[in-house]
């Protein structure tokens, strides 16, 4: 019997939420890879035209790890965190991308995220650890999946919180 999660958190599982829309520009690829490899130079594919238009990408693309920029929790939480109770510690428990095609300069992409699962463990202390895990899968828009992004987020209830 779980001690955190509500029948209402269980009904939000693979719902997808209303799109969310991230217009990308070539600024925010420069500005996203020099912050990354600082104080190094970044990669000029990330952000030198006549350099990219020479590479079999034919231009700039974003850095494998742009993705990490882009806001699409929000949303979910809004649905999620109504549903159970106060906890005492969160924590983000990890990243992950998946990449299926570039990300360009101009391109416009869509999501529409969701809680993927829910699971609860129990803890020495009587308390629970909850791990919540999201995905957004982004398209371009011309349709094509470009990126698949999950993100866990642990929550520590300790007894208190149960009551």
């Amino acid at each position: 019997m779980s001690k955190v999660i509500t029948d209402d958190a269980r009904a939000l599982i693979d719902v997808e939420q209303s799109p969310v829309t991230i217009e990308v520009d070539k600024s925010s690829l420069k500005k996203f890879a020099q912050a990354v490899k600082s104080p190094q130079e970044p990669n000029p594919l990330y952000h030198d035209e006549s350099y990219a238009q020479k590479t079999k990408w034919g231009g700039i693309i974003a850095a494998p790890t742009f993705g990490s920029s882009f806001t699409w929790l929000g949303q979910v939480l809004e649905q999620v965190n109504p549903t159970m109770g106060k906890y005492g510690v969160g924590l983000n428990g990890g990243n992950e991308y998946e990449s299926f095609q570039p990300i360009r300069p101009g391109d416009v992409l869509t999501t529409c995220p969701k809680l993927a699962s829910l699971k609860e463990k129990p803890r020495d202390d009587g308390g629970v650890l909850l791990i919540l895990a999201f995905q957004a899968d982004f398209y371009n828009q011309q349709n094509e999946k470009v990126l698949t992004a999950r993100q866990t987020l642990l929550r520590i209830y300790g007894p208190e919180h149960l009551q």
